[in-house]
């Protein structure tokens, strides 16, 4: 697989390869979210900043290396496991509950740079605008119990 994911996503799509789609759409987002600055990432955040991001944010990272890893070029698996760490080391002074300052600790700043790295790698930005509708038409797909009428 050597053409960007953000080609791969709609080769997986019109193969009925729904859950690979879902998830790197997810892992896409949290990126999003993990390449703010402080600012922005502070006032996105609805309670305690260290719990929300790293269930939402940091996670999704973990569930696609491990649910996944064949979908990814060993360049995008390294990056993606280096940013993983990266989470995983934040100090406690960079990473704790109920602390909407958190995101400007300078240790953030790696994060944010690897993020921003990984989701150019990706070329997000030709996906981003397709993103709701696809993870939608996805989990219609995935869970189709939960969207009946």
């Amino acid at each position: 697989m050597d053409e960007k994911l953000s080609i791969q996503i709609w080769v997986w799509y019109l193969a009925d390869e729904f859950k690979p789609v879902l998830e790197l759409c997810v892992l896409c987002q949290a990126l999003e979210f993990l390449s703010l600055e402080a600012v922005e990432q502070s006032s996105t955040i609805a309670y305690c900043p260290a719990c929300e991001v790293w269930s939402d944010m940091m996670l999704p990272l973990n569930n696609f290396l491990e649910n996944f890893p064949e979908r990814l070029t060993q360049e995008m698996r390294i990056k993606i496991e280096r940013l993983w760490n990266i989470c995983n080391e934040l100090s406690e002074v960079a990473f704790h509950c109920d602390d909407y300052e958190i995101f400007h600790n300078q240790e953030w700043n790696q994060v944010r740079s690897e993020a921003r790295e990984i989701l150019s790698v990706v070329d997000w930005q030709n996906v981003k605008n397709d993103a709701d509708d696809l993870m939608l038409k996805c989990r219609m797909s995935l869970y189709p119990y939960m969207y009946k009428h």
